[in-house]
This record gives structure tokens, sequence and C-alpha cells, in this order.
């Protein structure tokens, strides 16, 4: 029986403490246990088993995932997915999952351009949207993250937390369905979910799982990016019961 939600904590792993909090409410009351993995637990564990539901890689750093999971613990997630289960990747978990990352590609000092990964998904994750937000490239405060609008692909509004994600292009037009897009510009896809073998992917360039009100308990008054993380804190607390809208709405995608 699948019952066991486990999440990546590892080496370039951002806080995850935000989905965890979210996790546990949603699936506790399911019956499901949250947990924890990391590199070592994959690939000499056994812990990614026919008892885990869903497998969440979260935001961070995709460079120092694959110093730790290639190739043992790729293999291991992949024959995990093919074998019945669910892949979550939020953001950096995202693009880790592509075939191919292009990330920040007119930046020399940022530029990852790499086709090792997971490729849970034969496409491309493309990031940032920094120029389509109007905020900074890549950078670990609030100046590179925005309050975003999505449409679900049944019409529906939300509003998430956006730093640094990327967007998807898929390498066939058919080989990939997109839940959502970002709401604006090109209305590039935001979501998207695919079967892989028995199991199934999905992918997030965006961060549902983040309140505006825990991300303002973070501002204090010495932050050299009080204003903007003010804003995006502010915005998505306003917009908050759409934001745990589309956090159910990713989750109940576990139900088969």
């Amino acid at each position: 029986m699948r019952n066991k939600i486990l999440i990546y904590e590892d080496y370039g792993c951002a806080d995850v403490s935000a989905l965890e909090k979210g996790l546990k409410e949603y699936f506790e009351p399911r019956g499901c246990i949250i947990g924890f993995t990391d590199a070592a637990g994959i690939i000499n564990g056994g812990e990614l088993n026919e008892n885990v539901l869903a497998f969440f890689i979260p935001g961070g750093a995709g460079t120092p995932y694959r110093r730790k999971l290639e190739v043992l613990g790729n293999e291991k997630i992949r024959e995990y997915v093919a074998g019945g289960g669910i892949y979550y990747g939020i953001c950096a978990g995202a693009y880790y999952a592509c075939r191919q990352t292009i990330f920040e590609a007119d930046i020399p000092e940022l530029k990852i351009i790499s086709q090792c990964g997971l490729n849970l998904v034969e496409g491309k994750a493309i990031g940032t949207l920094y120029k389509e937000l109007g905020i900074r490239p890549y950078a670990k405060n609030a100046e590179s993250s925005a309050a975003v609008e999505l449409e679900w692909n049944d019409g529906c509004i939300y509003t998430a937390h956006y730093h640094g994600g990327p967007y998807f292009e898929a390498d066939s037009p058919n080989n990939d369905n997109v839940l959502a897009r970002y709401n604006f510009a090109d209305k590039q896809p935001a979501i998207i979910s695919r079967d892989f073998g028995k199991g199934k992917v999905i992918l997030s360039g965006v961060h549902f799982e983040d309140k505006g009100q825990d991300l303002m308990k973070a501002i204090h008054t010495l932050r050299s990016d009080i204003q903007s993380a003010h804003k995006v804190a502010e915005k998505l607390s306003e917009q908050e019961s759409g934001r745990q809208a589309l956090f159910n709405k990713m989750m109940a995608l576990t139900e088969r």
C-alpha cells in the first residue's frame, strides 16, 4: 500500500519547512506519513519503494542534486516512477527532471545549459523569467522573486510564489500535459504532467507551497531586499485562498 510521502532533503536543497507543513496538512488526514530521504537513502537505503505514494524534490540548486544523485540515484528515481510512483519537481526539482536545463542563458556568470538530469520529461526547462516579470536575474533574495498569476487548464486563476523557476518546452507538442500557464507574456507552461511507465511526473515552475504569511514572518528591518519581500508576501497573503486551492489541486493529482 502506498501510504508514504517522501521529501528529498540533501545538499543543494532550500528550506523545505513550508512544503513539509503543507504536505502534512493535506495528506495526514488521508492516512499518509510524511518523511524525508537523501541521496544515501535513495541509493543504498531502498527508501524509494512500493510504499511511497509521492516523492518531492524541492527548490534549491540542480547542480548539487546531480553531484549527489548521478548515476545510481537517478536510476533509482526513474525506476520508482516507472514502477508506479509519482514524482513532484518544484523549481530546481523541475529543472532537474527534464532532459535539458537552460538557466540564465544570457548571463555568463549564472549560465547553465545541461543535459544531465533525470530525463523524466523529454523536453526543456527554461528560466528564469526575470525579463518577463521585471525582476532581477536569479539571486537568493526577494529581488528575484514575484507573486505571479497562473491559469489552470480549466480557466481558474491562482497566485503563487515565483523564485527562479522555469517554463517548459516539450520536444513534441503532445508529449506533455500542460496543467497551468503563466498568466503573462506568452503564457508559457508553468505546471506540466506526463506519464512515465506506470507512474506520473508533475513539474512546477512556481513554489505553490509558500504562504504569504510565512514569508512575511521571515522579513526583518535590516534586509536589503525588504521592499521586494514585503511586496511579494503581501500579494501572496491577499490571494492565500487561491494559493491553497492550487496546492490542493496539485496534491489531488495523486488520486488515481
